[in-house]
Order: structure tokens, then C-alpha cells, then sequence
């Protein structure tokens, strides 16, 4: 999707010579005549990049550039400002730039240096863009350093497929695995890609109707409150990466029109009557099995053929234990950071338990487990007793937990065999985990250690 120009100037030659020339550099260009004009044009549909005469015939050229940057902040849209000055007049040149101009012209303009200025402009904001991104990926890249086999080879297959461009990647796994990081990590390694936008969209989180407008945009008066054109994902993520997070959820209306937009790179904004057209890559995500649903008839055959060209499955976190202790401490890190708390470290038993648990919510499970032990956490160590496992703790135990006790020699238990029996019924319940048994038993974590040591309780294996 080539980048748009609007061109506000009440100097009809100027207008038209500036159109044909960025038109033949692959821009799509508009002009406008005044002040009015140009807002008009502007609220029908933002542009890229917007150059503007300082000396309008009908309004003040730097009032209206702030009018226009208020208007693209409130719609969330990076539009470029260029304004025109007299030469060498300093002060509206630095009037301008307080406003959100990106740079300005001197008059009488030149083509070429106009033609310079929008280039260097949009090469600025997407180095600007790549550098927010790497900001916002660096905490993420940590959860890459994988000592798993089962997932370095999942790693290694992403930095392969990054090096072809144009290849559709399905990402399977559980919830919580990564999945829109190993997503980030192909498209920041894909030559020519990773310069430009990463967008991502989470399909679950949208009715079908306003999926369609945020994939695909919507024209002026499409439905009720299209007030103004929107662009969609798909140009947003024109030259980069789309990611379609929880792709399973899209409606069978939507599925088809992904599927022609994948197919021709042509699509229509809603109520639109012109094909759009936009290079991008597309890598979706899902923790549903396609294959089962494709089966069930829920899910289109050729769509998941054309999203299913190159497969990873992640591994949950269960499957990838030797990794649990280094990405705690990690977490455990940054939680403590966001907290404004000391990095507290682990105990042993505390890394042991971590170890062991099975994380049906994977890492984002293990994260709410830390954050919630450094809550708890007094001692400046994170132990056993701090450690909510699950929804806050295991399930009480079942009937069999308890038991009955045969008479031995016709003499019947003390109360001390009945504890020590009963504390290693619920350990054997609780997996070892004596955090759990402290629950169970509404007693302090201590206590529970003191009764093990005190009846020489063997911890199951």
C-alpha cells in the first residue's frame, strides 16, 4: 500500500506539479485549495503525510496544521506535517515544528527537496516505530532463551521461515505459551519486513461486524457512526506483518473474505466500491485445533490450507520444565520493577515446587503466581508458603484422602499416628507440596514443616 500525501496550497501550478511528480514516486496524492478545503479532505480520510502553505488564503497555515495534529492524535493516526514558510523566516519555521510540524519547506519550494523531505519524514517515523517496537519487545525476547529442545527447535524453524518474506505462518499452541512473541520474533527477523509495522489483532476479542471494519477499514457513512474513512489492519500493515491472534474465532462471512484478501492482496474497506491492495505477511495464532475444526465444519478448508503453509506448534510449559527456574527469576525481576519492590530470591523448595507444577495457563499462569507470592512475600525470600498455586490453591482433597484405621493387637491409635498418617495422606494428595497441605489443614506453613520433621514424614517422590 503506497503512502498517502495530502497537498494544501492556494497555488494552483504548485498543486499540480507537486501531484504529478509524487504521484509518479508511487505516492497517493490529494490536494486542496484552502484552509477549509484541506481540513475537509483530512476528516474524510487522514493522510500520511500532509504539506501545507504557511500563508493560507481563508485561515493561518500553523493553526490549521494544530488543528490537524489534535485531529490525528484523537483518531490515533501518525500523519506526517510538512509546512511551507517564507525563506529564511526563522520564527514560523520554529512555530510550525512546536505545533507537531516534522519539518519544514522554504519558498519558492523545489520538487526535489519536497520529494527529499517526505522520504527522509517517512523513513524518520518508521526507525521511530522500530525503535518503540524493540522497546516494547525487549522484556519479551528473555522468554526466547530456551534451554527446551522441544522448543530451540520451535525457535530455530521461526528464524528459517523469517527469511521468506511472503510465506504464511499458523502458530498452535496453548494459551500462554508465546505465541505472539515467536510471532514478533519472525517479523523482526524477516529481511525487508522488519523495518516496517508489526500489527497484530486478537479475533476473539470483536464482534464479526466490527472485525470486518478493523481488518479491512470502512468509508465515510459505511454505517451510522462512520463519520470519517478509517483505514484498516490490512493498510496499516502495508510492507510488514498482520497477526491474527485466536484466528479459529473468525465467523464463517469473515473467513472468506480473509481468504480473498490472502489470495488476490486485494480487499474492499466496508461500503467501499475500489480494490485496496497491500503487501502483507500474515501470521496467526491459535490455541484451537484447526484440523478438528475444519473436520466440524467450523472452519474453512482453503483458508486453513493458505494460513497453514508453514506449521509450529509450541510446546506448553509443562513440557518445557528445565526452563521454569531461569524464567521465574526473569518474571520474578521485572514483576518486582513494576511493583516498585525488591527482587526477592527463591528458596529451594519454592524452585521446586515452581518445578513441578503443571501450569494449565503456562506462562502467563506463572507470572500471576509470582506476582501474587511477592504480595505475600515478607522475609525477602520467596518460599513455599508464598506460592498460590492454580486458581489460589489445589482442590480439597477427595473422600479417599481419608481413611480408616485398623486396630493393631486390639489397641487403637493414638492421636499422633492418626496426624502423622493423615498429613502423609494429604501430602500424597497435594504432591509433596506442603503449602498446600498448610492450606488444607488452615495452619501456618511452619507448622506443617515442624510435623513432618517431628514424625520423620517421608515427602513422596
Amino acid at each position: 500500500m503506497s503512502s498517502s500525501v495530502l497537498v494544501i496550497d492556494d497555488e494552483k501550478s504548485f498543486r499540480i506539479i507537486a501531484e504529478e511528480a509524487l504521484t509518479r514516486e508511487g505516492y497517493a496524492v490529494r490536494t486542496a485549495d484552502s484552509g477549509a478545503a484541506g481540513a475537509r479532505a483530512y476528516g474524510d480520510e487522514p493522510a500520511d503525510v500532509v504539506v501545507l502553505d504557511r500563508n493560507l488564503p481563508d485561515v493561518d497555515g500553523v493553526d490549521l496544521l494544530g488543528r490537524l495534529a489534535r485531529e490525528a492524535q484523537e483518531r490515533g493516526v501518525d500523519t506526517l506535517f510538512l509546512v511551507a514558510t517564507a525563506y529564511a523566516d526563522v520564527e514560523n519555521a520554529v512555530q510550525a515544528l512546536r505545533q507537531g510540524a516534522e519539518d519544514y519547506l522554504t519558498k519558492p519550494l523545489q520538487l526535489a527537496d519536497l520529494l527529499v523531505k517526505i522520504r527522509k519524514a517517512l523513513e524518520a517515523r518508521r526507525l521511530r516505530n522500530r525503535v518503540r517496537a524493540l522497546r516494547h519487545d525487549a522484556p519479551s525476547r528473555a522468554l526466547l532463551d530456551s534451554r527446551s529442545p522441544a522448543m530451540r527447535e520451535v525457535l530455530e524453524r521461526a528464524r528459517r521461515v523469517a527469511q521468506s518474506p511472503s510465506t504464511s505462518v499458523l502458530l498452535q499452541g496453548e494459551s500462554g505459551t508465546g505465541k505472539e512473541i515467536v510471532a514478533r520474533l519472525i517479523h523482526d527477523q524477516t529481511p525487508g519486513r522488519r523495518e516496517e509495522a508489526f500489527v497484530e489483532l486478537n479475533c476473539a476479542a470483536l464482534s464479526e461486524g466490527l472485525l470486518e471494519s478493523e481488518l479491512f477499514g470502512h468509508e465515510r457513512g459505511a454505517f451510522t457512526d462512520a463519520k470519517a474513512s478509517k483505514r484498516g489492519l490490512f493498510e496499516l500493515a502495508a510492507g510488514g506483518t498482520l497477526f491474527l491472534d485466536e484466528v479459529g474465532e473468525l465467523g464463517p462471512q469473515l473467513q472468506a473474505k480473509v481468504l480473498r484478501a490472502l489470495e488476490t492482496t486485494t480487499f474492499r474497506r466496508v461500503g467501499g466500491t475500489r480494490d485496496l491492495s497491500a503487501d502483507v505477511r500474515i501470521i496467526a495464532a491459535t490455541n484451537r485445533n484447526l484440523d478438528e475444526e475444519v473436520r466440524a465444519g467450523r472452519f474453512r478448508l482453503d483458508l486453513f490450507h493458505r494460513l497453514d503453509v508453514f506449521h509450529l506448534t509450541l510446546p506448553p510449559l509443562r513440557e518445557r520444565r528445565e526452563d521454569i527456574p531461569a524464567l521465574a527469576r526473569w518474571l520474578l525481576d521485572r514483576i518486582a520493577q513494576r511493583l516498585l519492590k525488591p527482587v526477592p530470591a527463591f528458596s529451594a523448595e519454592a524452585l521446586r515446587i515452581l518445578g513441578d507444577y503443571d501450569y494449565p495457563g503456562n506462562v502467563r499462569e506463572l507470572r500471576n503466581i509470582l506476582e501474587r507470592a511477592l504480595i505475600l512475600e515478607t522475609s525477602g525470600t520467596i518460599g513455599p508458603d508464598s506460592l498460590l498455586l492454580g486458581s489460589a490453591r489445589l482442590e480439597q482433597p477427595p473422600a479417599d484422602a481419608f481413611f480408616s484405621v485398623g486396630l493393631a493387637d486390639g489397641q487403637p491409635p493414638t492421636l499422633a499416628d492418626l496426624e502423622k498418617l493423615y498429613i502423609e495422606r494429604l501430602l500424597e494428595h497435594a504432591g509433596g507440596n506442603r503449602s498446600q497441605v498448610a492450606r488444607f489443614l488452615e495452619v501456618s506453613y511452619p507448622t506443617v514443616a515442624k510435623k513432618i520433621a517431628d514424625y520423620g514424614i517421608k515427602l513422596p517422590d
